[in-house]
C-alpha cells in the first residue's frame, strides 16, 4: 500500500509480505544507470519512506520502447544459479528445484482458487491442459534465471520531467525466466514501433530473446495472469478482462 505523505514523500507499507520491504530497499539502492528509482528516505521492518518522483505516463513510442528495452536488459543482467525467492541480500533464499514445474504448480493452485461455475471450470481444464502440453518447450525457452522485476507493466513504468524512465514497485522481484517480465510488459499489445524498439534495445544491451519470442512471452505471461485472476473479485472488471486475455492466449496457436 502506498500513501502520499506531504508533497515529497511516499509511505510504502508491506502488508502481504513484510519481508519484501528489505528486499525492495536493496533493489532501490542498486546503481541503476538506464532508469531511475525513488530514493529511500527511511525504512523499517514492514515499510519504506520513499522520495516522490514527479512523473507522467509512458507512451507507446519507439523512444520509450527503447528506454524500456535498455532498462529491462539491465535488470536481467543479474543472473542466478537457481530460480527462487530472494532475501534482502539478493540471494536465492527459497530456490525452486524446477522453475517451470514450480510455476505450473502455482498456476494450477490459482486457477483452482478462481474456478467456480461451468465457464470457469471449462477455462480451468483448458488452461491446465494447455500448459501441461508445453512444459518442455517452456523449459527450453526459459534461459538462465535472471533478476525479475516481477510486476513490469505500464502502471509501474513512467517518464520523469527529464524524459527518463522511472521504474516503481519492486516488491514482487525474484529470480526466474526473463520472459515473465517481457510477457507482462507486452500483455495488452502496445504499438508495433514500441515493441520493435524494445526488442532491439533489449538485445543490444545483452538481453536474450528466443525464436518466436513474442508468442513465448505471452505463454509465460499465463503464469502472471492466473495470479491476477485468483486474486480478483468474482465478476469484477479486472476478473473479466484477465479471463478474456487468458482465453485469447489459449486460442491463439
Amino acid at each position: 500500500m502506498n500513501v502520499r505523505v506531504g508533497a515529497g514523500r511516499v509511505l510504502r507499507i508491506y502488508r502481504r509480505d513484510p519481508g519484501a520491504a528489505a528486499t525492495e530497499k536493496t533493489l532501490l539502492l542498486q546503481p541503476w544507470t538506464s532508469f531511475v528509482v525513488p530514493s529511500v528516505l527511511a525504512s523499517g521492518e514492514d515499510f519504506l519512506v520513499l522520495a516522490y518522483v514527479p512523473h507522467g505516463m509512458l507512451t507507446v513510442s519507439a523512444e520509450h520502447g527503447a528506454q524500456t528495452g535498455r532498462a529491462l536488459a539491465e535488470i536481467h543482467r543479474t543472473r542466478f544459479a537457481r530460480a527462487g525467492f530472494l532475501d534482502a541480500a539478493l540471494r536465492v533464499a527459497k530456490p525452486f528445484d524446477d522453475s517451470i514445474a514450480a510455476l505450473f504448480a502455482y498456476a494450477r493452485s490459482e486457477i483452482d482458487r478462481a474456478a467456480a461455475g461451468v465457464d470457469e471450470a471449462d477455462l480451468r481444464r483448458g488452461f491446465t491442459a494447455f500448459l501441461a502440453d508445453r512444459l518442455d518447450a517452456l523449459r527450453a525457452a526459459a534461459g538462465p534465471p535472471v533478476l525479475l522485476h516481477g510486476d513490469f507493466k505500464a502502471s509501474n513504468l513512467h517518464r520523469t520531467p527529464e524524459n527518463r524512465l522511472l521504474v516503481l514497485d519492486w516488491e514482487f522481484a525474484y529470480a526466474g525466466p526473463a520472459l515473465l517480465d517481457v510477457g507482462q510488459l507486452l500483455r495488452w499489445d502496445p504499438a508495433a514501433a514500441f515493441v520493435s524498439a524494445f526488442a532491439r534495445a533489449y538485445r543490444e544491451d545483452g538481453g536474450e530473446l528466443p525464436q518466436d519470442w513474442r508468442r513465448c512471452a505471452e505463454v509465460f505471461d499465463l503464469f502472471n495472469l492466473v495470479g491476477l485472476l485468483g486474486g480478483a473479485s468474482r465478476g469484477s472488471r479486472r476478473a473479466i478482462e484477465v479471463r478474456q486475455r487468458i482465453a485469447q492466449i489459449l486460442a491463439s496457436e
